[in-house]
């Protein structure tokens, strides 16, 4: 009988989970955000614990207290930087003179629909300066944003379910950070526990060291994309690079998403100024700067992150990103990294002995 419970007992905690994941992706989601920020609020928790004042000293709550706080001070320092930059655009776009801009298009849209003609794309009863009007008119409507900014409205009270909860559990996390620990060491069989105690302290030391070393590449990627920027004097420079430089947490197609919203940022700011001869060369000028600072990124900053954060060698992490891309999209690529990390953690203590398995994982040390 205590064999068969034995057997039984990691099955159900993995079925347990599975079910967990499936009928409740919220709660999560959240208990994974909370798990990431808890890992970033580690070390200065560590830090606070450390600081004794004669025979006083920070409890647990104080420290945990403390940590969320300077880190909510700085989300929020981050956000008040960025609501203006946000703001501007947005009433820059909601004043764009649509009409100057199609009395600006109006003979180059001529000499454009006359070729359309000469090669049959288009029929001659269509007004090509009609249809690029009307879809300005659809694109630049205050009426969208309005819908926009509904939507988000409409769903505030679940982000506040959400942000509570996430806090919540970011504060027990971090003051009782054995709480996963004894969660996975209930479900494993007692043969295996310094097994698992290795797999969570390896996991848990690699997981933190992908987390800095990604904020450390987006804030790099920040910079060199707002410094390419200033050089060539485009504007909204620091807002474009900061969503440019978050984008890259999508592996190879972030660059590309950050690369687009930044362009169009770029045309918003021209047409706000009327200035439609500077539209091509900012836009080509806002293309070479994220060429230019993602190729530093693909060929200095990731190598040098992946091999020393989660040691797996660039082309190992470009297929893993790859078929993570093909399996759950956006998201896949974002978790492919730090999944892949754990699995490779979980396959050297307990599939060792297959030789594929040593291959991929003979970088690995123990943490």
């Amino acid at each position: 009988m205590n064999k068969i419970i034995t057997f039984l007992k990691p099955i159900a905690g993995v079925l347990a989970v599975a079910a967990l994941i499936y009928f409740f992706p919220d709660i999560f989601m959240y208990f994974a955000i909370a798990m990431i920020l808890s890992m970033m609020g580690r070390p200065l928790f560590d830090l606070l614990k450390k600081i004794h004042i004669k025979k006083l000293h920070l409890g647990d709550s104080i420290s945990a207290v403390i940590t969320m706080v300077v880190m909510f001070l700085t989300f929020s320092l981050i956000f008040l930087l960025i609501i203006p930059l946000i703001n501007k655009e947005i009433n820059i776009l909601s004043n764009i003179d649509t009409n100057a801009i199609v009395e600006y298009l109006e003979k180059p849209l001529e000499k454009i629909y006359s070729i359309l003609l000469q090669y049959n794309i288009i029929r001659p009863e269509e007004d090509l300066l009609k249809m690029v009007e009307s879809k300005l008119y659809s694109i630049i409507n205050w009426d969208n944003l309005s819908t926009i900014v509904g939507g988000v409205v409409s769903k505030t009270s679940s982000i506040v379910v959400g942000f509570f909860s996430i806090i919540f559990i970011t504060f027990f996390l971090l003051r009782e950070p054995k709480i996963i620990h004894n969660i996975f060491m209930a479900i494993v069989p007692d043969d295996q526990t310094l097994r698992m105690k290795t797999i969570l302290h390896d996991s848990r030391v690699m997981l933190t060291r992908y987390i800095f070393g990604l904020i450390a590449e987006l804030l790099c990627m920040m910079i060199l994309i707002f410094i390419g920027l200033t050089i060539f004097g485009i504007e909204n420079a620091l807002i474009i690079a900061v969503i440019g430089g978050f984008m890259n947490i999508v592996p190879y197609l972030g660059p590309l998403m950050g690369g687009f919203i930044g362009v169009v940022i770029g045309l918003i700011s021209n047409l706000g100024i009327n200035a439609y001869d500077m539209i091509i060369p900012n836009t080509l000028e806002i293309i070479g700067v994220f060429v230019a600072a993602n190729a530093v990124d693909n060929f200095v900053l990731q190598p040098t992150i992946y091999s020393k954060s989660v040691f797996a060698h660039p082309i190992e992490i470009f297929l893993v990103i790859l078929m993570a891309g093909n399996i759950g999209g956006v998201v896949g690529m974002i978790v492919a990294i730090p999944s892949y990390t754990l699995i490779r953690i979980v396959a050297k203590q307990l599939l060792s002995e297959f030789k594929f398995v040593e291959m991929l994982t003979k970088d690995l040390k123990s943490q």
